[in-house]
C-alpha cells in the first residue's frame, strides 16, 4: 500500500488482518528515481521556449516531439 493516511487508519488495518492479508507499505515516493518524472521535466523545459499554454496544443507538439529514451 501507499502512504496515504487514510491506509494507515486502524479500522482499515483490522479489517486487512482480520481476512488475512498481510499489510506492504511502499517506500516514500522519490521523483528522482522515476524516469517518467525526467521526461516531464524536459517536457516543462520545452514549454517555456515555447511560450505555449495551450494544452491541447501543448500536447500534439510534445507527441510529435522525439525524445531520446536514456
Amino acid at each position: 500500500m501507499d502512504n496515504a493516511r487514510f491506509h494507515k487508519n486502524k479500522r482499515i488495518k483490522k479489517l486487512l488482518n482480520r481476512h488475512g492479508h498481510r499489510i506492504l507499505w511502499l517506500p516514500p515516493y522519490s521523483p528522482d528515481l522515476n524516469p517518467i518524472e525526467h521526461k516531464w521535466a524536459e517536457v516543462k523545459k520545452l514549454r517555456q521556449g515555447w511560450g505555449e499554454n495551450d494544452l491541447n496544443h501543448l500536447f500534439s507538439n510534445v507527441c510529435c516531439y522525439n525524445f531520446k529514451l536514456d
